[in-house]
């Protein structure tokens, strides 16, 4: 019986622990499914999610003690906005570049990192090496980070987008209005039919998700000024561009 309080007594400690956070009573963060992909440039792309079951955070800074590792922030210089609620270091937005070390990593190895967050302090991940990560012709039309696009053709549904935010509760409420072009979930995934998609959202240049609906609520975010931007997307995940231009709108929100 004293063993098996002493058990539970270590569980409930562990909990505990994961609840309080690295850095204080606020801090809630759970990191998962990270993963590190070899880069057409020659580094590594770093990418995982966050569940933020907290107060907003605020990523400051990656290192590893095994390779040089800096964090790629396409939208913020303050370090990458975690606001309450789920969000991504991706392919196609904020994300941690590594530079491969003399011995390159092998393919199922686990690549130790460091984040570091305002709140909840130094915390240590793997990210397990994977399979190459395409590039895509993302950056080359303005976009974050990399990914595929989809130049419409002659003809073609040609995509465009505003976005509104207002605050809401302890949150912000993102409104977007698209023209000549419809939100589907059940083609996600799927073959391309133009003019039909999803977006992807993103805070300060962290990505917060798909959009299958002309609306998104924004959990609370730390203080600051963030930039909220919207992209549309196909089935099959590919940014959307008109010309040379892609289909993507921002606006910048202040928190106090």
């Amino acid at each position: 019986m004293k063993a098996a309080f002493v058990l539970v007594a270590l569980a409930a400690l562990s909990l505990a622990v994961w609840l309080a956070g690295f850095g204080g009573a606020a801090s809630r963060l759970l990191i998962e499914n990270a993963v590190a992909q070899p880069m057409d440039d020659g580094h590594l792309g770093a990418f995982l999610s966050i569940d933020n079951q907290g107060a907003p955070d605020r990523l400051l800074s990656v290192s590893s003690p095994v390779a040089a590792a800096t964090l790629y922030s396409p939208a913020s210089a303050e370090g990458l906005p975690v606001p309450s609620g789920h969000s991504a270091l991706a392919l196609d937005a904020a994300h941690i570049s590594i530079r491969q070390p003399e011995t390159p990593f092998a393919h199922g190895a686990l690549v130790p990192l460091v984040l570091s967050f305002a709140n909840a302090g130094d915390v240590t991940v793997k990210a397990r090496m994977s399979d190459p990560a395409q590039a895509g012709a993302a950056g080359e039309v303005g976009l974050f980070g990399m990914g595929d696009i989809c130049i419409v053709g002659d003809g073609e549904p040609a995509p465009e987008i505003t976005i509104d935010a207002t605050p809401e509760g302890d949150g912000w409420q993102v409104r977007i209005t698209a023209s000549d072009f419809t939100f589907s979930e059940d083609l996600m995934g799927l073959y391309h039919v133009p003019g039909t998609g999803h977006g992807h959202i993103y805070v300060g240049g962290m990505k917060l998700g798909r959009l299958f609906a002309p609306e998104y609520h924004i959990g609370p975010l730390p203080p600051g000024s963030h930039e909220i931007r919207v992209t549309l997307n196909t089935n099959d995940h590919r940014a959307y561009v008109v010309g040379d231009t892609p289909v993507t709108a921002s606006t910048i929100i202040t928190v106090d």
